[in-house]
């Protein structure tokens, strides 16, 4: 029970550092996701209305199972596009939380699609805001001399972001940057001194991915997904799946320096979406942790004149 304790508060207290306890962050402060290729919003506004139906994504994410603290998300969304196909809205909540630090992410997101060539092209914005929370009472220290790092903080700040995204039937890609803000929290002192808790940092996101027909009932579909953020490691998601007659993804990737990544998926005729995803820690972590879980749930509700016979593939 004493060792438990300790590997939990050990872990705590390197999420403060992680999360900037007296400095900024450096390091991927944004959730990131397993599915991405089910959960374009989440990285690119200009990803709404782009499955031509009101499309709806729940995901829930968590992280290095059996390690104390360790990141749970929890994301909707809902987008859609207009009568003309013009334009496409979309809306989305995130709560993220890691340790003690937990973050709610609330944006509107809008579209301007036009066609191009075999497909369309969108260039999106969207805007909102994310509350930040610090819970430093929830620190249990060891040493009972030591001190607790501060009160706890709750903030909120807004956000703005822009992407552009382009797809076909069997092929998309898209650059984008969730939160071109870079701002900054901070933490109260002795009610005089003003101290930064924590810095946003800029997220940078580019994916790509296409549908090879293998035969009559396979279909072949890689993908990428490259994310940087300064001063963080460039970091890359390879993901290769399969689909069986146009109801069953089958799927297998690799997240640099991080984790091997395996997925299923179920689409059901009517819009129905199922998805599972496992990730098997390759860092040093993987000691005391039994890997994540992703589990996904969505629909498309196309208009009544479309009737949905084959899955969106992007």
């Amino acid at each position: 029970m004493y060792k438990k304790m300790i590997r939990k508060n050990i872990f705590l207290l390197a999420v403060l550092f992680a999360v900037g306890c007296s400095g900024s962050v450096f390091g991927q402060q944004d959730p990131q996701y397993t599915q991405y290729m089910f959960n374009g919003l989440a990285y690119n506004p200009a990803y709404a209305g782009s499955r031509d139906a009101l499309s709806g994504t729940f995901l829930l994410r968590k992280q290095w199972v059996q390690l104390n603290g360790a990141p749970l998300t929890g994301s909707l969304a809902l987008h859609g596009p207009s009568r003309n196909d013009r334009h496409g809205f979309g809306v989305s909540v995130v709560h993220d939380r890691l340790g003690i630090t937990r973050q709610n992410f609330f944006n509107g997101s809008y579209a301007f699609r036009f066609p191009m060539g075999p497909g369309k092209l969108a260039l999106g914005l969207q805007g909102g805001f994310t509350q930040f929370q610090n819970q430093y009472n929830d620190i249990v220290l060891i040493n009972p001399d030591q001190v607790n790092p501060g009160v706890n903080l709750s903030a909120a700040l807004p956000t703005f972001g822009s992407g552009i995204y382009y797809n076909t039937e069997r092929f998309y890609l898209g650059l984008s940057a969730p939160n071109l803000l870079a701002g900054q929290y901070f933490r109260y002192k002795n009610q005089s001194a003003q101290q930064i808790a924590s810095t946003q940092k800029r997220h940078y996101f580019g994916t790509m991915g296409v549908v090879i027909p293998l035969g009559e009932n396979v279909e072949f579909k890689p993908s990428v997904v490259a994310k940087y953020v300064q001063n963080s490691p460039f970091e890359m998601d390879f993901n290769a799946s399969f689909l069986f007659r146009q109801r069953i993804w089958l799927g297998a990737g690799y997240r640099t320096g991080d984790a091997l990544l395996f997925m299923i998926e179920y689409f059901h005729t009517g819009g129905l979406r199922i998805g599972y995803a496992y990730d098997l820690t390759l860092t040093p972590l993987r000691t005391v942790n039994t890997g994540s879980h992703e589990l996904m749930l969505g629909f498309d509700l196309a208009p009544r004149k479309t009737k949905i016979i084959t899955p969106r593939y992007f």
